[in-house]
């Protein structure tokens, strides 16, 4: 697979867009650069198509895993866990729907089907957008959750309950909504709020990593935990400390993770918000979409290989599936 040079097509694909701008493709906010190819080679688009179609199935099947297994253990019933819940949850949802529709909408390009392309690309822009915002804020809910709970020691557990925790997902969903059908609307706006709601979420949890790091490297922690455990004579306040340490590192993985795959992403949006749309641009603002894609299946993936407890329980809730009565319905129809 190569990326065709623009310098032989340049006069062809001008043409070919200036005559199309009109005529060609009348869908919603798009245009013929969304949908002509241009000078990028078919291979990149079918090379995108086996990507989606690959982590379709593991988004879907890591996180309904990690859905599972939070849901059916009472010791994971904690605020930072639900966060980690709402997180999968989203990530569930950009396998079951994002991924398939962008994998129609490539088709729809390649085939040159506007019909297709059309309806696809209605659907990603609301439900991508709207999906992958409401990932990256539940992900900058789960930096600040870990700075809090350095930052107000016993105090924690009294103000941060699940019952508010699950008062912010919800606020979260409403707004990644309102952002991705926002879109149907004023598009223009919707590349700002994107832009604006990536700068903000890497800022916040740049922030609260950066104190929990400057703690962590002074050993405040262990002197904490020392005290900690002798002011409430228990050893359980010390292993309580050391699961936090754990948490917050298994955390910032997925923080460093979610910096790699948006801020291709942010760069080439703003990038077209100040030059103006083209096909190469198009091109390198849906390859980097993908990128944002597959952070849905790595998100589960860094923190069930950085967290212990989610690990161990994810690991029986796959035997415990891979068990399913529906073996046993299969051996009578083989002896027959």
């Amino acid at each position: 697979m190569k990326l065709q040079t623009f310098a032989g097509n340049a006069s062809n694909t001008t043409e070919e867009t200036n005559g199309l701008n009109n005529d060609s493709l009348s869908c919603y906010h798009f245009n013929s650069v969304h949908f002509i190819l241009g000078g990028i080679s078919p291979a990149w688009y079918i090379f995108s198509c086996v990507l989606n179609s690959v982590f379709t199935v593991t988004a879907i099947m890591i996180n309904l895993l990690v859905l599972v297994a939070i849901r059916r253990t009472p010791s994971l019933h904690s605020p930072s866990s639900t966060l980690l819940f709402g997180l999968a949850l989203s990530d569930l949802g950009v396998g079951v729907i994002v991924h398939p529709l962008f994998f129609t909408l490539t088709l729809g390009k390649v085939s040159q089907n506007k019909d297709l392309f059309c309806e696809a690309g209605i659907a990603i822009e609301v439900a991508a957008n709207a999906l992958c915002i409401i990932s990256l804020l539940t992900v900058t809910a789960v930096s600040v959750d870990r700075y809090l709970a350095l930052k107000l020691h016993l105090r924690y557990n009294q103000l941060i309950t699940i019952k508010r925790v699950i008062l912010v997902i919800g606020i979260i969903w409403i707004v990644g909504a309102f952002i991705g059908t926002l879109w149907l609307y004023k598009p223009d706006m919707v590349k700002h709020s994107v832009m604006t709601t990536i700068a903000i979420c890497l800022s916040v949890a740049t922030f609260s990593y950066i104190q929990i790091y400057r703690v962590v490297s002074r050993h405040y922690i262990s002197d904490m935990t020392l005290k900690w455990a002798l002011k409430q004579e228990r050893v359980n306040q010390a292993v309580n400390m050391a699961k936090f340490k754990s948490h917050a590192l298994g955390t910032f993985w997925v923080y460093c993770l979610i910096i790699v795959c948006y801020l291709p992403y942010f760069c080439v949006v703003i990038a077209i918000t100040v030059t103006g749309p083209s096909t190469a641009k198009r091109f390198l603002y849906e390859m980097t979409a993908i990128l944002v894609f597959i952070n849905s299946s790595l998100n589960p993936v860094v923190y069930c290989w950085r967290l212990r407890d989610i690990r161990i329980e994810v690991q029986k809730t796959a035997k415990l599936l891979s068990k399913f009565p529906w073996k046993t319905e299969i051996q009578p129809t083989m002896q027959r």
